[in-house]
């Protein structure tokens, strides 16, 4: 979905570009107008846009100022702009400024819509993916420095010596943030890795998928990254600080961000995730989810939010693969058999942990299939097998005490499980009984957590249709109800198809179409009062809009229903 806001000072002009782009075509958009540049600014402030059709002479701010702040806050955005005149200084301004394209007002409608589709066609092609994989290359043949990667990962899991010493060790280390300021941290994960990825390749993946992040993060924000459990990073994003002032150095230094900048933070680093997932998806075949943080927070508090980020993900509702989550405030022959100690029954026993990660995220078949890998470690009659067992069995409970304890299921469980069978190795008659125990109580778990995510999902489609049939004369644009839901708007239209099986502006315009069908065959509202209440522009938006559904103009659609009504 691509976000296309189009600016002129004419109003007639705006409406009729939202009716053209409204149409179906070859690119899926979601369309936004303003009548000023200042309203542009307010629809900017609210979220990313990532083409803005502009006038560039305007009342007041004019399409050059606009420009530069479009730059300023999304610095990735593609600005066309449309101008009455043929004038090559304005003309020569708007392409320094970083405008791709500029076209008389007198081309028509073809070459307005071609250059928006080739805006779009721009919007990665800034990233190279060739040269990401040289850049990510080069990068590993220097390799980040092992201290940087142990000490942010240490700062997330809340160590208190590395949080006493952020002031000195971030820059020591080189790191581009500051000690004193307050972090936002955003989640990534790679969904699943291709067959025939090696520890090599995926290593080099998550250096490219750093890198893209990097350059979409780099112009407007202070990030560091690091990599952990194989198919994660986590960022540390901070606002820029501003120069300081000589107010500043006499008061012995810079002061925290205002509650503007913060919130530009927390919107720009939202934002661009969809970004940053896209050209992943684009330039690497990767499948990315990520979840971004509310607010950033001092750094104290890191660890709660990393933790809160981690919890989040795993429980992410819906697709189950690129993902896209807001954390906000609260509402997975005896020769023959394999010696304990060889390296192969150890390598075995150290995935474990990747278990934990599998209940975590509701991946119940990879689960049971390396749980039967593992729980065979254990089914030798040797008796030095008997420590092997009791090490697996040990193992296991904390993971499933844990994943009991996070979601808070003690009491559903307890009527199925006994619990107190968990952490008493002695109490099974044999390992197989142990096994089963284990395999029950995982099973239990998977089937709660999917009854609980479709509940979840049913309580989430319920509320976006109540809130557009309460509000069709209101703001329905995807950012909105993304808003009222708490969901990214990119995420929110894919998961309400998949959920669904019809798409979101679809379910939008059937909403409108039968409403005004209703409010028409009342009889009791003009054709211009009906087209207000469903929420269309202009009259003449809301007449193509029913011709198109229906076939009929809405006044033959009204007589239809009156001689209906006669003849019952």
């Amino acid at each position: 979905m691509i976000r296309l806001l189009i600016v002129d000072n004419e109003r007639w002009i705006v409406d009729s570009l939202l009716d053209l782009f409204g149409r179906p075509g070859k690119l899926e958009l979601e369309t936004f107008g303003a009548y000023s540049a200042m309203e542009a600014l307010e629809v900017l402030g609210r979220m990313k846009i990532d083409i803005v059709l502009s006038d560039i002479r305007m009342p007041g701010m004019d399409g050059l100022a606009l420009q530069r702040e479009i730059v300023r806050q999304w610095p990735w955005c593609k600005i066309v702009f449309l101008s009455g005149y043929d004038d090559f200084d304005y003309i020569q301004q708007a392409l320094r400024g970083g405008g791709v394209d500029y076209l008389l007002k007198t081309e028509g409608h073809e070459a307005v819509v071609t250059a928006v589709e080739r805006a779009a066609a721009q919007l990665y092609e800034a990233v190279e993916s060739r040269q990401l994989i040289l850049n990510a290359e080069r990068q590993m043949q220097l390799a980040r420095p092992l201290l940087v990667n142990e000490y942010l990962l240490a700062l997330a899991g809340g160590d208190p010596e590395a949080l006493r010493k952020r002031q000195t060790r971030l820059p020591e280390l080189q790191l581009p943030l500051a000690g004193d300021a307050d972090t936002l941290l955003v989640l990534g994960r790679v969904d699943d890795w291709r067959d025939g990825f090696s520890g090599g390749d995926k290593d080099l993946m998550l250096y490219a998928i750093s890198n893209i992040a990097e350059e979409y993060f780099a112009k407007s924000v202070s990030c560091a990254t690091v990599s952990f459990e194989q198919n994660k990073l986590l960022w540390f994003v901070q606002s820029k600080p501003e120069p300081e002032t000589e107010q500043d150095v006499a008061s012995g230094g810079r002061p925290q961000a205002s509650e503007d900048a913060r919130k530009r933070l927390v919107r720009f680093a939202q934002g661009t995730i969809e970004t940053i997932q896209g050209a992943c998806k684009q330039l690497l075949q990767l499948s990315v989810s990520f979840a971004a943080a509310d607010e950033p927070r001092e750094w104290e508090r890191v660890p709660g939010q990393f933790h809160a980020l981690k919890r989040l993900l795993g429980r992410g509702l819906g697709l189950g693969q690129e993902l896209i989550l807001l954390d906000r405030p609260a509402r997975d022959g005896a020769d023959e058999r394999p010696d304990v100690q060889t390296q192969e029954t150890r390598s075995q026993l150290d995935k474990i942990s990747t278990l934990a990660a599998y209940l975590e995220n509701g991946e119940s078949t990879r689960f049971f299939a390396e749980y039967a890998r593992l729980m065979a470690l254990g089914a030798m009659e040797e008796q030095r097998a008997e420590l092997l067992r009791l090490e697996i069995y040990y193992s296991l409970v904390p993971i499933f005490l844990a994943e009991i304890n996070r979601w808070g299921i003690q009491e559903e469980l307890s009527g199925t499980i006994d619990l107190g069978r968990m952490t008493r190795y002695d109490i099974h008659p044999s390992w197989h009984a142990a096994e089963e125990y284990f395999a029950a109580l995982a099973e239990r778990l998977f089937a709660l957590k999917r009854a609980e995510r479709s509940d979840r999902e049913d309580d989430l489609i319920r509320h976006v249709r109540r809130y557009v049939e309460h509000n069709l004369a209101g703001d329905l644009s995807l950012t909105r109800i993304g808003e009222v839901v708490g969901y990214n708007p990119y995420y929110l239209t894919r998961l309400y198809k998949q959920l669904t099986g019809e798409g979101l502006t679809d379910y939008i315009a059937a909403t409108r179409l039968a409403r005004a069908q209703k409010l028409l065959a009342g009889n009791q509202l003009t054709a211009q009062d009906i087209s207000r209440a469903v929420g269309f522009m202009t009259e003449q938006s809301f007449y193509r809009f029913f011709k198109k559904e229906t076939g009929l103009t809405p006044q033959e659609y009204k007589e239809r229903s009156a001689i209906s009504k006669t003849d019952r």
